[in-house]
């Protein structure tokens, strides 16, 4: 970075004697795999296309193979053409689209956006749309450090939000105070992200005890809000770009994302629209008190209401209502005799097991019911099973299936 400047302001850039303009293309690395690529997508592409089957079915083959090879030719044509052109007063991206050229003094500074690789560059302008650099262009000193003579906007957020914090009465009587509650404050937030990871891996990998494990995801978002509340606005729910404040957004959300997951994956639910329904308005106090908690140092006050509504509400109360119609179930239950029809393991990162049986009660079509690896090697195909039809205990019918000759408390598919 050029030393004059730390990101404040423009500058004078050490490289002010370097002849222009510059070209920046691809590295070979980057080129050899895009062309790599692009020929492997436009080969399946052709291949599709080809294809001779049914005529809706090769129609459709027909257009995905096409759009896979329009997709091969751009990709190639990108890599052949795309350049960054560097001037002393301009920056440009050239493509097979088209150019886009940014004068220096219009650009407001610049940013970085995390990926899960290489951070990709943006150039920021003081109007319009930014300017994302590819990062697999190759990069010398002169372009690093026309780069870094640019104003360092992501520092100059932080260095904003620390001051406003460091400013607030609120927060202690007196600067030092205030950074030393934002260090305590970090501190707890750590922590007790790092305690919904544990918990979180807990409940989805392997969720024994079981009723602990769903005592705990109920109990977390509760304890976020507890935290949020406590700190009187120095720690978040959520925090905008660059904002010094730590937040536990981790603790607040994915909790309910797993409780709801294991809602769905532990439970044969037969009233599934009655269960989303009420699991949705189960939800609703989280949300409210999330809100009301959540208002103070707000920037954008619709914007959590919403999140909550659209991410957390459903999984955490649906989740939340089909465990507890199970667990606090103890009403007789109804048996069925049925037939297996076959049997298969879903794939995917964890692979479920899965009866699908001959119609019984409710079910007159019949279905596919989830049931443990055990009870599923158990299990024949073709042969008798019984299904118990429960009540739930608030009133959300639930089934489980067993062998006919075995004791229904012995239920396979009852929670763990």
């Amino acid at each position: 970075m050029d030393q004059m400047d730390r990101g404040a302001g423009y500058g004078r850039s050490s490289t002010a004697s370097v002849s222009y303009p510059r070209d920046y293309r691809y590295s070979r690395g980057v080129q050899f795999f895009l062309y790599v690529f692009a020929a492997i997508m436009g080969a399946a592409g052709t291949w599709m296309a080809s294809i001779q089957i049914q005529q809706a079915a090769s129609v459709v083959l027909l257009l995905s193979g096409l759009a896979m090879v329009l997709l091969a030719v751009y990709i190639a044509m990108s890599c052949a053409m795309s350049r960054l052109v560097l001037r002393a007063d301009s920056i440009e991206m050239r493509g097979p689209l088209g150019s886009r050229m940014l004068r220096r003094d219009a650009i407001a500074g610049r940013r970085r956006q995390p990926t899960r690789g290489k951070p990709i560059l943006i150039v920021v302008p003081k109007s319009g749309r930014p300017l994302r650099l590819d990062s697999g262009f190759k990069s010398d000193s002169v372009l690093n450090a026309w780069i870094d003579a640019l104003p360092d906007l992501d520092l100059q957020e932080r260095q904003a939000s620390e001051a406003k914090l460091i400013a607030d009465p609120a927060f202690g009587s007196s600067p030092k105070d205030r950074l030393d509650r934002l260090a305590k404050a970090r501190q707890v937030a750590k922590v007790a992200n790092g305690v919904t990871v544990a918990a979180v891996l807990w409940a989805y990998v392997y969720p024994h005890p079981y009723q602990l494990a769903i005592l705990l995801l109920a109990l977390l978002p509760w304890c976020a809000v507890a935290i949020v509340a406590l700190s009187r606005g120095l720690i978040c729910f959520d925090t905008l770009r660059n904002d010094v404040r730590p937040h536990v957004a981790l603790m607040l959300i994915m909790p309910a994302l797993v409780l709801g997951m294991r809602g769905l994956l532990d439970i044969n639910v037969v009233d599934v629209t009655r269960t989303l329904e009420f699991g949705f308005i189960a939800g609703l106090p989280l949300v409210f008190v999330v809100s009301l908690v959540g208002q103070r140092n707000q920037q954008r006050p619709w914007a959590l209401p919403l999140l909550m509504l659209l991410v957390v509400a459903l999984p955490y109360g649906g989740g939340l209502v089909a465990v507890a119609d199970v667990m606090f179930d103890h009403q007789a239950s109804q048996v069925f005799q049925t037939q297996v029809l076959r049997k298969y393991i879903a794939s995917g990162k964890h692979p479920q097991p899965y009866l699908v049986l001959a119609p019984w009660g409710p079910e007159v079509t019949g279905g596919r019911i989830a049931v443990s690896r055990a009870y599923y090697m158990h299990a024949q195909v073709n042969t008798a099973v019984c299904v118990n039809l429960h009540r739930g205990a608030v009133g959300l019918r639930w089934y489980g299936v067993h062998d006919c000759t075995s004791v229904p408390n012995g239920d396979p598919a009852r929670l763990p």
